[in-house]
This record gives C-alpha cells, sequence and structure tokens, in this order.
C-alpha cells in the first residue's frame, strides 16, 4: 500500500528564502528602473523622456526603502538564527547561551505585554524603579543598530563613541598640526630645534534625551497569541531611530525641528563651512563643474577615504546629467548589485535629511571624510518605558523608546575634512 507522506519543512528557513528572493526581485526592479532612466538620460530631453524619468526616479525611491525594509528583516532573522552569546561565570542556574537568550526575551514579552518581570529574570532584564523603563535586550538594540544601515546609513558612517556616565560631560580634545613641517637645523653643536607645538582645542560634549515617539498597542493585540509584538515593536522603532539619529547628525535638530543643545556644531551642514561651489542660480542646477571644483576643494590628507552625501532625489537628478557629447556622467554597471553608487569613484550616501535641490541657498550635496568629520555619542543603552494607566480607558498601552545622544565635529579651526556645494540664492 502506498501512503504519501508529506516533506519535512522548516519554516524559518522557508521564511528566510523567501525574504531574499523577495530583496533580488526588488534589487532587479531598481536596477532595471536606474538603467531605463540613463538610456533616456543618453537621447535628447522631450517632454515625455522627462515625464518618464522623473515618473521612475519616484518609483525607485519607493523600491528603495522596500528594499531596505526587506533587507533590516532578513538580517535580523538571520541575526535571530546565528546569534550565540557567550557564557559568562555566574549565569543564572547555569543556563546554555541559548537558553539565557531566550529568557532574555522572555523577560522582555513580559515586561512588554504586562508590564511586570519575574524575579528570577530581573539580573537578566534590569528595570529602573524610578520610571519602570525596561533597558532594551542585546537582540532589540542590535535592531536598532541595524536600522541605522537602512533608515539612516550616515550613523554607520560618522564617528562613533558609546559612553555609560550618566551623561556627563565628556572633552573632546582636537589639535591642528597642518601649519609645521621640516626646517633647517643650524650647524651642529651651536643651535637647537626651535619649539613648535601643535594647536591645541577642546570642547564639551553632553547628551541630549530623545525618544521615538508614542505608540500604543490594544489590549486585545497584546492578548493575541498570533501577534508578534517584538518584531512590531522592532519595526517601529528601528525605523524611527534610525531616521531619527540622521536627522540629528546632518541638521543638529530632532525631527520636529527643534535644535538639540548638544549637537555642539549643528550638524554636519552647519560644520561644512567651506562653500566649494555655489550654482549660478536656481534654474541652472548642479552641473559637473560644480562637483568637479567640490572635489577639488576638499584637502588632499582627507581624500583618502571621503564620501558624497545626497538625498535620493539629488541623486537621480546627477543621473540625467551628460556631457558635451549628450552621454551621462555616470556609467553605469548593470550587473552591479548597486548601480550608480559611487561619483569619480568615491561612494554616495544617500542622507534623506540633506536639502532638496532648487531651494534657495539649500545645500544639497556635501562631500569629505565622515569619520574625521564628526562624531556621534550615545551615552547607556536606550530603554524602553510602558505606560500602564494612561490610555486604560481607551483598552491601549503605551510604548515609547528613548535615548541619549550628542554630537560634535572633529574638525579644529582651519581644517575641513568636509565641504558642501550651496545653491545660488535665486
Amino acid at each position: 500500500m502506498f501512503v504519501q507522506t508529506k516533506p519535512i519543512t522548516n519554516p524559518e528557513r522557508e521564511e528566510s528564502i523567501s525574504l531574499q528572493m523577495e530583496i533580488k526581485d526588488l534589487k532587479f526592479q531598481r536596477n532595471k528602473m536606474l538603467t531605463d532612466m540613463s538610456a533616456l538620460a543618453g537621447k535628447p530631453w522631450t517632454q515625455e523622456s522627462r515625464s518618464a524619468f522623473d515618473k521612475m526616479s519616484k518609483e525607485v525611491e519607493i523600491v528603495e526603502a522596500d528594499i531596505a525594509r526587506a533587507e533590516s528583516m532578513a538580517s535580523f532573522d538571520a541575526e535571530s538564527r546565528s546569534f550565540q552569546r557567550s557564557a559568562r561565570p555566574g549565569t543564572i542556574g547555569g543556563n546554555s547561551a541559548d537558553e539565557t537568550r531566550s529568557r532574555v526575551n522572555d523577560a522582555f514579552r513580559s515586561y512588554a505585554k504586562t508590564g511586570q518581570i519575574r524575579d528570577e529574570y530581573r539580573s537578566l532584564l534590569t528595570t529602573s524603579d524610578v520610571t519602570g523603563g525596561a533597558l532594551i535586550p542585546q537582540e532589540f538594540y542590535g535592531t536598532l543598530v541595524e536600522a541605522l544601515k537602512y533608515y539612516g546609513p550616515i550613523g554607520t558612517k560618522v564617528r562613533q563613541k558609546i559612553t555609560n556616565n550618566n551623561g556627563s560631560p565628556m572633552k573632546i580634545a582636537m589639535s591642528n598640526d597642518t601649519a609645521n613641517g621640516l626646517v633647517l637645523l643650524g650647524t651642529e653643536g651651536t643651535s637647537g630645534p626651535v619649539e613648535t607645538d601643535p594647536a591645541f582645542q577642546s570642547q564639551l560634549l553632553g547628551v541630549d534625551t530623545v525618544t521615538g515617539g508614542l505608540v500604543k498597542v490594544s489590549f486585545q493585540e497584546l492578548e493575541d497569541s498570533s501577534f508578534d509584538l517584538d518584531t512590531w515593536l522592532r519595526q517601529n522603532f528601528g525605523s524611527r531611530y534610525g531616521r531619527g539619529i540622521e536627522t540629528a547628525i546632518t541638521t543638529g535638530k530632532d525631527s520636529a525641528g527643534t535644535t538639540l543643545p548638544n549637537q555642539a556644531n549643528g550638524g554636519l551642514l552647519s560644520m561644512a563651512t567651506s562653500v566649494a561651489a555655489v550654482s549660478a542660480n536656481l534654474a541652472a542646477g548642479i552641473g559637473w563643474n560644480d562637483l568637479t571644483a567640490l572635489f577639488s576643494a576638499l584637502d588632499s590628507a582627507y581624500t583618502i577615504t571621503p564620501s558624497w552625501v545626497m538625498n535620493s532625489a539629488t541623486r537621480s537628478y546627477l543621473i540625467g546629467l551628460k556631457d558635451g557629447f549628450g552621454k551621462p556622467y555616470f556609467l553605469n554597471d548593470p550587473s552591479n548589485s548597486a548601480p550608480f553608487q559611487s561619483i569619480m569613484g568615491f561612494p554616495i550616501v544617500l542622507n534623506q535629511a540633506m536639502p532638496n535641490m532648487g531651494t534657495a541657498n539649500a545645500t544639497p550635496i556635501l562631500f569629505g571624510d565622515l569619520d574625521k568629520s564628526y562624531m556621534l555619542r550615545t551615552d547607556g543603552e536606550p530603554s524602553l518605558l510602558r505606560l500602564n494607566e494612561r490610555f486604560a480607558d481607551q483598552l491601549l498601552v503605551g510604548f515609547f523608546l528613548y535615548s541619549r545622544i550628542g554630537g560634535c565635529s572633529l574638525a579644529p579651526t582651519g581644517v575641513s575634512p568636509i565641504v558642501k556645494l550651496r545653491q545660488a540664492a535665486s
């Protein structure tokens, strides 16, 4: 008798494969549209081709956002399946790494769903007696950091400083020795070298408390066993965290436009004091000569690992630029998984907090060494606060993420590790 049996499947593996296929399909769509845009740019412009180019440019932005979301979830999925916590002395009950990780996640779910943590879990997931805020477990925090790569990649390019001193001001020391070199030493035995000290500067860097905003969840969703609260909170707060860090680093402000007191130099846009090129007028847009002037204005000491910084709309505009022979400046490689990601061989860092083109005195493009330009300070781990009673009459529970961040320029007076292109006033 023949008995038909179902093949053994691994749901987690199938989900991972599905995500990878989705990412592959999305990248294929994006690359095809970018290649089509390049083809349009290689021909004389018509009203129809301009309209098609602009439409594809907007579609590329949508697809790239979908790619970012899918890659973020794929990365989290891979991290969840491969994460190994090293054994530490004093682990509760002698649990293995996997058991400890499971207990940490259980403790976080208990806090998120009920506001309570069982006594035996408290050493795994610390809570504050004053605010009731729970420190984000390592897996959750890793998702926040991973979100920076997709929603705020500029946050992974600048220099990082992680502290845990309750937000106390930290002194940042800088030196400028660019004016000194080698000088002739007189006859031996008759004269000595002249004292030539570097010029030192310092500044105090504090932190501001910022929040990812309020998210409300109904009692029904919390009680629904099929509702994956962990993943839902990661997705919401991860994207907000990435976009918020991006805005703070770029503008020195929060996402609502309020100046952050401890963004000491007002962000990259303010500290890039050397205006390398000014387009003739707004109607003229940005030309290749502006880009070459921007490249030439950067001190050669910072041209080893520089990056271009712009938003996706500006990049789409540059894709359409042509030389005197009607050929695009961007020579794309359709076989590349990420075409149009560099100018003059230097990578483009997409930053949606950068100003759009076409605005008077706007700064749509930066160019320089980000690691030597700016320091992002985070103090302590992010915390999640559960509001038990505030929305109880609506059968809702509130959650909000808060963290402490600060930032400052690393460039001493007279040194410009990053330059900017400013558009005309009219």
